[in-house]
């Protein structure tokens, strides 16, 4: 269990003015006289296609990483390296490597092999959530699954028809959707689906946030020395949403059902397959938290947010969260 005062030192983030976890009602009153807003989508139909399919070469390159990794650092049918070495000549022909982010860049020069198990591969996994956003934007994959549900690896996979071995369908692909077919407007999700796909990402990134503060709560019962002392270092932002968190995700479970953000609620909670939130076991919740964070974070991008960003430091794309943003009309 984390120490609690390194949960305090974890959380001093989400205090001092930029804690959505405080936003309600009252502070919304501002934005309700907010008529006809621009456009959410800033990302044309080509540069969406280029980032899917440079982000695609990156998850091929983490695939072969992680297949490497599973085999204990063996390749004896040498099939990993020629998977590695038919990838490097699909990003040298198709010159996608200009259409990779920095962090990506690095990840795609780093040697054969050499990924690490923690830092790249198990903290790169959820990128296919981002991947799947994007595809599911170009009109490509039908539906976004539930938050407690990835999207399907194989499947996304195949649905561009890019195939690593042969570099002209990289190509291919990004022609297509630069002026081809995939350039009209009916390849493309209307504002409303991506309106709505924003604020479903955003409740249940909220959520996922708001556990932190559960599990730091959770964390002070008890009255060790340590204890204690966590407590009175506790700043006073802090304790008020210590106070007010079991209150806030009633708020919000109950405002999310009505809006349709989640498909049940349980215990006054989001629910997942009957469960309440907060009573999912360690791993479901990381898991939950990542799909969240990083369908959030591609949906920011299309929006013309960076790509980019800190985890547990990625933005609403909505200034209070659709949580608390007030109701249109």
């Amino acid at each position: 269990m984390i120490a609690p005062t390194r949960r305090i030192m974890s959380l001093r983030k989400l205090i001092a003015g930029r804690s959505n976890l405080r936003h309600c009602e009252t502070f919304a009153r501002k934005y309700a006289t907010v008529t006809n807003p621009p456009p959410l989508l800033k990302r044309s139909p080509s540069e969406i296609a280029r980032r899917a399919g440079a982000l695609q070469l990156v998850l091929t390159r983490w695939g072969i990483e992680a297949a490497y990794l599973a085999a204990n650092a063996k390749d004896e049918t040498g099939r990993i390296r020629q998977s590695f070495d038919a990838l490097t000549k699909a990003v040298d022909e198709s010159k996608i490597a200009r259409s990779f982010t920095e962090t990506e860049q690095k990840l795609m020069d780093k040697q054969f092999g050499s990924w690490d198990a923690v830092q790249d591969i198990s903290s790169y996994w959820a990128r296919w959530e981002s991947f799947g956003i994007l595809l599911w934007t170009l009109r490509i994959v039908d539906g976004i699954p539930r938050y407690h549900v990835t999207f399907p690896h194989e499947l996304l996979f195949q649905a561009t028809a890019i195939v690593p071995a042969f570099p002209a369908t990289v190509k291919d692909f990004i022609e297509y959707f630069s002026a081809g077919e995939g350039q009209k407007p009916g390849h493309i999700v209307s504002e409303n689906e991506l309106r709505e796909a924003i604020n479903r990402a955003e409740a249940w990134y909220w959520r996922a946030r708001a556990q932190i503060v559960l599990d730091l709560k959770e964390s002070l019962n008890g009255d060790t020395e340590e204890i204690k002392e966590a407590k009175r270092k506790i700043p006073h932002g802090l304790r008020q949403i210590l106070q007010n968190i079991d209150d806030a995700v009633g708020a919000a479970s109950a405002r999310a059902t009505a809006d349709g953000l989640i498909d049940e609620s349980v215990a006054d909670d989001f629910g997942v397959d009957g469960t309440a939130y907060r009573s999912l076991k360690s791993d479901q919740l990381r898991d939950v938290n990542d799909i969240a964070e990083f369908r959030l974070g591609a949906l920011s991008w299309l929006t013309g947010n960076d790509w980019e960003f800190e985890r547990g430091e990625l933005k609403f794309i909505h200034p209070l969260g659709s949580l608390w943003a007030p109701h249109e009309g």
